[in-house]
């Protein structure tokens, strides 16, 4: 962690952002340590308390109390309540991410994430990548449980990011959603994920990247909700919780994108599970699909 930074606007920074500022300023700093740093009231502009999107003028004073450098966005190794490995050989893993946890830190030296986990069960996936999330291929939202891989390679790694930038790295969710969805939807409408913690989405454009779009299948209705099948392969933020909503349905015990409470007990968490991940494996190019069980919440909708 650096301490003490001080930073004087020169007259070519003169109408820059605070952030953007910052970033340029400090380029060997990940830009995640900017953004916690203003969060955090790290940051002060003549003695203010620095806003991210406040513009700077010549002559203007930029204290940093403290940021963190890449290391200490490593994730703590440790034992994980409700983590598991799924699937493991010599190159690649799919582990169990629990409700309720983050996928990787989201502050600096951040205990009881996923990443962490992998760390804690593979310690040589440090080795192989320096980045908050290691080697993990896929995020869940800190609220969704479910199957995540990772790579146990530097070569798997590279072979299985590439995949991921063209799609190939299929998810199949289910999730519990308000009203009776009868007939399988088709969600294309973009999704603006620029900046804040929700998302926008555009209902009245539709995303030209179909791998961005989101399929969704009834399985079964309670009587107040349906369980519902949904599938993506290059998601976005939030992308399944947004599109539901945004269509109508939105995702029981979503606080953030819905308005309807949960019903009905077990249902408190938010009701949105990771089941499958495919992929192709990275030495026997073999096409594989890993199945993470339903949560028990979920077991007696599903089985009645």
């Amino acid at each position: 962690m650096r301490e003490g930074l001080f930073l004087t606007v020169g007259e070519t920074e003169s109408g820059t952002r605070l952030d953007r500022f910052l970033r340029a300023r400090l380029a060997g700093f990940p830009s995640r340590s900017v953004r916690f740093a203003i969060e955090a009231g790290e940051v002060r502009v003549d003695g203010e308390k620095g806003r991210k999107g406040r513009f700077l003028f010549a002559g203007e004073q930029v204290a940093v109390r403290r940021i963190a450098e890449a290391g200490d966005w490593l994730p703590p190794p440790g034992d994980l309540p409700g983590a598991s490995v799924l699937f493991a050989d010599d190159v690649v893993a799919v582990l169990e991410k629990p409700a309720d946890v983050h996928t990787e830190p989201y502050r600096p030296a951040e205990k009881g994430t996923l990443a962490g986990y992998l760390r804690w069960r593979f310690p040589f996936v440090a080795g192989i990548s320096s980045s908050p999330g290691l080697t993990l291929l896929t995020r869940l939202d800190y609220a969704t449980s479910g199957a995540i891989p990772a790579a146990l390679s530097r070569e798997a790694l590279d072979f299985l990011s590439r995949e991921r930038e063209k799609g190939e790295i299929r998810k199949t969710y289910y999730c519990l959603v308000s009203g009776h969805l009868g007939n399988e939807l088709t969600l294309s409408f973009r999704i603006d994920a620029e900046g804040g913690k929700t998302v926008r989405v555009r209902k009245e454009a539709k995303d030209p990247d179909p791998a961005r779009w989101t399929t969704v299948r009834p399985v079964r209705w309670d009587g107040s909700a349906t369980l519902v099948q949904a599938e993506i392969s290059r998601g976005k933020r939030h992308q399944i919780r947004a599109h539901l909503a945004a269509a109508g349905f939105p995702v029981v015990g979503d606080r953030r994108y819905s308005t309807v409470p949960p019903e009905g007990a077990g249902r408190e968490r938010l009701m949105l599970h990771a089941a499958e991940v495919t992929f192709l494996h990275p030495e026997k190019k073999e096409r594989m699909t890993v199945v993470s069980p339903l949560p028990g919440e979920f077991g007696a909708i599903y089985e009645r």
